[in-house]
């Protein structure tokens, strides 16, 4: 069941390379530029949403000049709202196990469904210096995480 605000987006199957589940999960086009399907932290949960939202534009104005499209997707889905109580994160992941490890996607296409648009009331009540300060420190969080998994030794 959707509400007037959620879109209906094709699903594609596909298989956890941790568990073995295979799962549906929405996906888009490759031609919806500006256009993301975020995740929940248990792969129960979707989002969808548009860079022309003007809190995302918001988001991609704090954000430093030279940042990349995975600082900027990432933003977006984290410092949005939860949904049904769920944090959201740029990778798909398995809802039976919660691994972000897919041994492959974009299988046979499933079906539909129904998919939540994200908000950012949380993020929107804040003062103005609490906002640029809470996008300031999750890019400066997102780049040291970026820069301590490089520096892993396998």
């Amino acid at each position: 069941m959707s509400d007037s605000t959620d879109i209906e987006i094709v699903t594609l199957e596909a298989k956890c390379g941790s568990c073995g589940e295979i799962f549906d999960y929405p996906t888009l086009s490759d031609f919806a530029y500006g256009e993301f399907i975020f995740c929940s932290e248990n792969g129960r949960v979707h989002a969808y949403c548009e860079a022309s939202n003007p809190a995302a534009k918001l988001i991609q104005v704090l954000l430093p000049e030279d940042c990349g499209a995975e600082l900027y997707q990432s933003a977006l889905a984290e410092l949005a709202d939860p949904i049904l109580g769920q944090n959201l994160r740029t990778e798909m992941r398995c809802p039976k196990c919660t691994s972000p490890k897919l041994e492959y996607w974009g299988g046979k296409k499933t079906g539909s469904m129904w998919v939540k648009p994200t908000t950012y009331k949380s993020l929107l009540s804040l003062p103005r210096n609490e906002l640029v300060q809470k996008v300031s420190n999750f890019a400066s969080g997102f780049r040291f995480a970026v820069v301590s998994d490089s520096d892993e030794v396998v």
